[in-house]
């Protein structure tokens, strides 16, 4: 524990050395920050104990977060592809673990297949769009997820332009333009059998989704790194109490429908302690390399990221209740 704590320590004090307001526009600087995280092995949570991995989590994106969302945002993709590699005791994992792995597999919560699949000798070819695929030029490969046959599949490709694997672009964003988020068109494209990481029941992925407490730990960690910058100590106080209360609940629950419900009030509390900090910081907010307005950019980017109909309907209801 002590040991992977010293590493994000370390890992930190260089990329903090970084222009931190370039983090989010700059891809370059970007990559110099997640393999300078990566090269600290601060990604390689399978070496720990399953039981301690979630802690660790936390203490990272603790960390990483008030530096940067994109950064943040690059780790939720490599932790994710590493623990279904480990998880499903991929035959190639351990060749795979020295490489930065991304995904693109969100679109298989969807009910309706995304991204089709024909079998052809040893592999399949695979067919159809993929969109928001992050860390292009920062990741050396993708984990992509495709049906077949009433299943879905999860298989490691390398993620950089070739035959069937077309580079697409993609809506401007007002924020983490530095993630070079692109579009992929799959046509006839190849991927080998032996690549298969996965395969499972459709549903399988969006079941496993429905437990995950990284957005949780992204919203939380956005909040601590605003809480730093209140000069008013008493609203800060306040602030770190409402945080600190709300990491208690999640962490302790492992219900779906609580996580759900725990999310939006994370949101709400997280854009409440932001908004009247930008408010209290006055004129300086809107300044581009203002902490809050980034955070706030950030908070929006985060809470995007996995949304369903059924949070989509609760954030909905939840403003439907509020009294003016």
């Amino acid at each position: 524990m002590q040991a992977y704590k010293n590493k994000i320590k370390i890992a930190s004090k260089i990329i903090n050395k970084l222009p931190s307001h370039k983090l989010d526009s700059n891809v370059d600087v970007l990559k110099k920050a997640f393999d300078t995280a990566y090269e600290n092995d601060i990604f390689a949570l399978y070496k720990y104990d399953k039981e301690k991995q979630e802690e660790l989590k936390l203490k990272l994106f603790s960390k990483l977060t008030p530096i940067s969302g994109s950064l943040s945002f690059l780790a939720i993709q490599i932790l994710a592809a590493n623990s279904i590699m480990n998880k499903t005791n991929f035959h190639k994992r351990d060749f795979y673990f020295k490489q930065k792995c991304g995904i693109a597999i969100n679109h298989l919560r969807v009910n309706e297949t995304v991204v089709s699949a024909t079998k052809c000798q040893d592999g399949y070819k695979l067919n159809g769009i993929l969109t928001w695929a992050s860390g292009y030029k920062i990741f050396d490969t993708l984990l992509i997820g495709f049906h077949y046959e009433n299943k879905e599949y999860e298989v490691i490709s390398d993620f950089k332009k070739t035959h069937g694997f077309n580079i697409l672009s993609t809506p401007k964003t007002f924020v983490a333009q530095s993630l070079n988020t692109i579009n992929i068109e799959l046509k006839d494209f190849f991927v080998k059998e032996e690549n298969i990481v996965s395969s499972n029941e459709i549903g399988n992925y969006t079941r496993n989704k429905s437990l995950s407490k990284t957005i949780h730990y992204s919203l939380y960690s956005l909040g601590k790194g605003a809480v730093k910058h209140i000069e008013n100590k008493r609203f800060q106080t306040i602030c770190k109490n409402h945080l600190k209360e709300q990491k208690q609940r999640f962490i302790n629950s492992s219900n779906p429908e609580e996580l759900d419900a725990q999310r939006i009030e994370l949101f709400n509390l997280v854009q409440k302690i932001i908004t009247v900090s930008m408010i209290n910081n006055g004129g300086k907010s809107i300044l581009q390399k203002s902490h809050f307005q980034r955070y706030y950019r950030e908070l929006i980017m985060f809470n995007s990221n996995g949304l369903n109909t059924n949070i989509k309907d609760l954030f909905t209801q939840d403003f439907i209740k509020w009294k003016y």
